[in-house]
Formats: C-alpha cells, sequence, structure tokens
C-alpha cells in the first residue's frame, strides 16, 4: 500500500494569498496610485463619473472606456487614469476607508460606486503590470533621495570639521 500523495497549493496560491491580503487592507498601500473623482449630484444627473468598466480574468475590473468631457477625461488628461488600468481598491460606503475590489467583478464595484456617500470617490489603480513598475520607480526615487540627503549629510560633516580645524584652539 502506497502512501497517499501529500496535499499541494495550487498554482494559484499565491494570487490567491495576495487576494486574501488586499481584502484586509483599509487604505490603498504605499505608492499607489489613488485618484478623487468629484461625484454628480445623482437626483439630478445619475452617477456620470466618466468610467466604464469591464470584468478582466479572474473578475478583476479594469477601466474599458474614459468618455469625453467627465472627470475621468479630466484625469486621464493629467495621466492619472487610462483605458486599461485595473481598479484595486474602492472608497467605502462612508468616511476615508478604501476597500478591495479585487475578484469582486464589476457589478458589485458599480454598486459600492452608487451606495458611496458623500461628494467624493477614491479609486486606487495600477497599470498593466504597472504595479509592480510603479512601485520600482518610487522605491529607485527614494533610494536616490536618501543618497542625496547621505551625500549633503557628509558634505556638511567635511565643513564642519574643516572649519573645527582652522580654528585649532577654538578662540575668537
Amino acid at each position: 500500500m502506497t502512501p497517499p500523495q501529500a496535499w499541494r497549493a495550487p498554482a494559484d496560491a499565491d494570487d490567491s494569498k495576495r487576494q486574501r491580503e488586499a481584502l484586509s487592507l483599509r487604505s490603498a498601500p504605499s505608492g499607489s496610485r489613488v485618484v478623487t473623482f468629484q461625484k454628480p449630484n445623482s437626483a439630478t444627473r445619475g452617477l456620470l463619473l466618466g468610467l466604464k468598466f469591464k470584468d478582466s480574468f479572474g473578475k478583476n475590473v479594469i477601466i474599458d472606456k474614459i468618455l469625453p468631457g467627465t472627470e475621468a477625461a479630466r484625469l486621464e488628461s493629467q495621466g492619472k487614469i487610462k483605458v486599461g488600468d485595473e481598479i484595486t481598491m474602492v472608497s467605502a460606503t462612508f468616511g476615508d476607508d478604501m476597500w478591495s475590489v479585487r475578484g469582486v467583478g464589476k457589478m458589485r464595484l458599480e454598486k459600492s460606486i452608487a451606495v458611496r456617500q458623500g461628494m467624493n470617490i477614491k479609486f486606487c489603480v495600477e497599470s498593466p503590470g504597472g504595479g509592480v513598475a510603479d512601485r520600482k520607480k518610487a522605491l529607485k526615487e527614494q533610494q536616490e533621495r536618501a543618497k542625496k540627503m547621505s551625500r549633503l549629510q557628509d558634505q556638511l560633516t567635511k565643513e564642519v570639521k574643516e572649519e573645527k580645524a582652522s580654528r585649532k584652539w577654538g578662540i575668537f
């Protein structure tokens, strides 16, 4: 009799783990691209942010179309969003919390938008494959700032030592 096969995690275990971690977030992760929309008065014009969504693989939601002359078109012209970006988080019904929308599908995202209280709604967006690229870019910028600060600190330390050396006895 042969022993039973050991259980193996499915190939998409990393995706599943990432999705579970995303669901526990209550704000956009550091380095995320967050855009804020001003909600129009829904009593008169309906909810018109200017975004059309579609489901992608795994019920992730991506921007399918940006309507001209809308809040979304303004944000697109500023380079903050574009067609093909994935919506990863949306504002909660009220307050400043954000909720993950990874794997929830277009219908639930649209319902979340419709019930949002207040005049603003925030989305956390990632470009295709850009989530990693955006984080790498932010990390590189942070490292460059740290190098610059270190270089300036070293320069200041050197200047102070030179000034102290020139005043050997410290008498003025």
